[in-house]
């Protein structure tokens, strides 16, 4: 049988997920997207993600408004009915996330993984934004080498 590694979550990763958990309860979203996941980077604020995204000259104002606008259509929340449990869409995520701190052997996954989990998907809304403004995957893996003093 073999030895499973369980990668914890850095503090800050488990507040960007509470807070984009959050964002779409509010919004009467039933699933968390991309979208959801970077808004919860960018509110989270501290984190080696939003270093990267400054050292690469993107304006966060902007970028917020741009995911924001990319959000599912609004649904319709109900006070005391809003379920906050773990949706298959931020599984996903979160999936791509411990792939990302995998393959850095790293036994733990941060908010920077979140963000490269993101940006792998150059097909989802999230990616999508980022691009538009400037960052890809390949771009965000070298600013965040640079953040957090990796050769």
């Amino acid at each position: 049988m073999s030895q499973t590694i369980a990668y914890p979550f850095t503090s800050r990763t488990y507040v960007s997920l509470a807070i984009a958990r959050g964002i779409a309860a509010a919004n009467g979203h039933t699933d968390l997207t991309g979208c959801h996941v970077a808004l919860g980077l960018l509110r989270e604020g501290e984190n080696p993600a939003v270093a990267a995204l400054h050292r690469a000259g993107v304006s966060l104002r902007a970028l917020r408004h741009d995911l924001e606008a990319a959000l599912p259509q609004r649904g319709h929340p109900a006070f005391g009915e809003i379920p906050l449990p773990s949706t298959p869409g931020e599984r996903a995520i979160v999936d791509g996330a411990l792939s990302e701190a995998s393959s850095r052997n790293l036994e733990y996954v941060g908010n920077e993984h979140l963000l490269l989990a993101l940006l792998r998907d150059s097909d989802g809304p999230a990616s999508q934004v980022f691009s538009r403004h400037g960052l890809t995957y390949e771009t965000a893996t070298d600013h965040l080498r640079s953040v957090l003093g990796e050769p």
